[in-house]
């Protein structure tokens, strides 16, 4: 994991708390941008800019959010509109550091961002040491690297990931015939934490029995990671056809939502004549049109068992977005 801090070097407790975190730095391409204080705008400005690049930025305001802070600030000349940015910093935070229960209060008070973590500074309070400030700053940027693992997937780990499933699916390895390629310790991590937010990692795993593939031993269900506050565990409710298209129209699609149509399509009992005249009743033909287009690119569903031609349009591609960004926050 890659970490580039940002923070006013004039500042000299800043400064020595930074130094504190030991953990090692790097300006080129980082994943996590670490952000100290709140008050310097060339600062905001160079993260946002790495965010946009596709860092994930954490903020440890300093207490400079605090409402005393921002009442001097303003009585001080600086204008009101000044707290634009700051705002803007926040909300594009993965997490917001405070140093103790009274600056956490402030924050959530201020509901920019939800995602508050307490870490206590080492340099200004002997209720913490050095060492575990670090080492729960670093829990944090673990935490921050599990989220939304999807976005930080390859092109091969995401080959990968369809490879099992369909694996899992069909229950034959002879159904599978891409080439696997070689996919690193982290990500396989990437892959299985998607898995498991997404509620397959049971067919995951299931499909690495049968194709002879060995990964991590990651016990997923521990590892900590922010989800959206509207996040549930995806749970398919219908096991037809007709009734998971439905459910997937009224619910947005999930992975395991696709996972579960492939396996009902490919059920020896399905007629898809009766499927087809339901659906198209039902005014969701189309819609199941675009969702096998994509079942096709997550699940490898086969033409063999699509019941009707794909479509590949503007709402197919809204569709591939709503999956993209299920887990964003």
């Amino acid at each position: 994991m890659n970490v580039r801090y940002l923070y006013p070097e004039n500042n000299t407790l800043i400064a020595r708390h930074v130094a504190m975190l030991s953990y090692k730095e790097t300006v080129s391409t980082p994943d996590v941008v670490h952000v100290h204080g709140c008050w310097d705008y060339k600062i905001a400005h160079e993260a946002l800019k790495a965010h946009r690049l596709g860092a994930r930025i954490v903020l440890t305001p300093h207490g400079g959010l605090e409402p005393w802070v921002i009442s001097d600030r303003r009585q001080s000349g600086k204008p009101s509109t000044t707290l634009a940015w700051q705002r803007r910093l926040v909300e594009h935070s993965y997490v917001v550091i405070a140093q103790g229960s009274m600056e956490a209060a402030a924050l959530d008070r201020l509901g920019w961002n939800p995602r508050i973590e307490t870490v206590r500074n080492a340099v200004v309070t002997n209720t913490i040491t050095p060492e575990a400030m670090a080492l729960h700053t670093q829990e944090v940027y673990r935490k921050v690297m599990d989220s939304n693992t999807l976005e930080l997937m390859t092109d091969d780990s995401k080959r990968m990931l369809r490879m099992l499933l369909k694996a899992s699916i069909t229950g034959d390895r002879r159904w599978v015939t891409e080439q696997a390629s070689d996919v690193s310790e982290q990500q396989w991590r990437y892959l299985l934490v998607y898995a498991d937010h997404e509620n397959v990692r049971t067919v995951v795993d299931s499909g690495a029995r049968l194709l002879g593939i060995s990964h991590p031993y990651i016990e997923t269900d521990k590892i900590k990671s922010y989800l959206p506050t509207d996040y549930s565990k995806p749970k398919p409710e219908a096991h037809d056809v007709a009734g998971l298209v439905s459910e997937i129209h009224r619910r947005k699609p999930t992975l395991r939502h696709l996972v579960e149509l492939d396996r009902a399509l490919r059920k020896n009992t399905v007629q898809e004549d009766r499927v087809v005249d339901a659906l198209d009743e039902n005014h969701l033909l189309k819609y199941f049109r675009r969702l096998l287009c994509v079942m096709s690119e997550q699940t490898g569903l086969d033409e063999g068992f699509m019941p009707a031609r794909p479509i590949d349009d503007q709402q197919t591609q809204a569709i591939r977005k709503q999956l993209q960004n299920h887990l964003r926050i």
